[in-house]
């Protein structure tokens, strides 16, 4: 492991064009300078295995891994600062998606684009991987990582809540070792100064998995169903996903009533998101039960 310290875009050129101290602090940089010359200095270091990366991260406090980098330098140009950066493209191991008869394992560093054309997902999972096509634009599924998605912890963000429904376990490595969370117990669970090295997704003959983003960013639905068990997840509605489940019979009344309360504002009311909620949940199952889901 080696690490330098790194300043992107603060230099002669720099000042001559903008003000002397517009960049001091990392907070001054506000919605009108969203560029990388807001972007503080920080130290980048650059393990070659995950124990390495654990390790980096123990260390450093103040630290956050880039993969992609979509959401963290998007963050960084607004203004947050990092201490280290720990950059995992040189770590092995954490791209492949593989079979393991009964669960599928993505690994953390797989890009959308690779869930998206995973001939093993098509064969194994092909309704998850139709609903993982839909996230982000082409830009984003090229470069943007599996892993990325579920470590941003942003409320928009679908991975969650399909990973959720589908009854994925998410990976960690810890100091201690290595730790597995249900997807559907949310960000708040995930072990600090962990990595996260890989998803395992259950393969189960009877399952199926219908998404609806129609309504988005308002409101997202998924639902994974097996015989007449349903596992609902929601995605938009709150500050992290919320997630249900029970039985087909119970989603009209049950659904509503344990859904808490959904964010209120000009792009959607509190009352229209509880309300559907329930309509695209009943409606995916509807059409799961027709054997149409998409």
């Amino acid at each position: 492991m080696h690490s330098s310290l790194a300043r992107f875009f603060i230099d002669k050129a720099a000042s001559d064009f903008e003000p002397a101290g517009m960049y001091t602090h990392a907070t001054d940089a506000g919605w009108i300078s969203r560029t990388h010359r807001a972007i503080a200095p920080f130290r980048l270091q650059q393990p070659t295995t995950p124990s390495e990366v654990v390790q980096a991260l123990i260390e450093s406090e103040d630290s956050s891994i880039i993969a992609g980098g979509i959401d963290l330098v998007r963050r960084m140009r607004s203004g947050n600062s990092q201490d280290t950066l720990i950059d995992l493209s040189a770590v092995s191991g954490l791209r492949e998606i593989e079979d393991h008869a009964g669960f599928i394992r993505i690994g953390a560093l797989a890009t959308h684009w690779d869930v998206e054309t995973s001939p093993l997902l098509a064969a194994r999972l092909p309704a998850f991987q139709a609903a993982w096509k839909t996230i982000g634009n082409v830009r984003i599924r090229m470069t943007g990582t599996v892993g990325g998605n579920l470590m941003a912890a942003e409320r928009a963000y679908d991975g969650p809540v399909l990973l959720g429904v589908s009854g994925a376990k998410l990976v960690f490595l810890t100091d201690g070792g290595e730790v597995k969370i249900a997807a559907s117990d949310g960000a708040g669970s995930y072990p600090s100064r962990a990595l996260l090295t890989a998803i395992e997704i259950p393969v189960m003959p009877n399952a199926q998995l219908g998404f609806d983003r129609t309504l988005k960013p308002v409101v997202s639905v998924a639902v994974g169903l097996v015989d007449q068990d349903v596992s609902v997840g929601v995605g938009c509605a709150h500050i992290s996903p919320f997630f249900w489940s029970g039985k087909v019979s119970e989603v009209e009344a049950a659904l509503a009533s344990a859904l808490p309360e959904p964010i209120d504002n000009p792009m959607g009311s509190a009352a229209y998101r509880r309300r559907m909620v329930t309509v695209l949940a009943r409606r995916l199952i509807r059409h799961l039960h027709e054997g149409d889901a998409s």
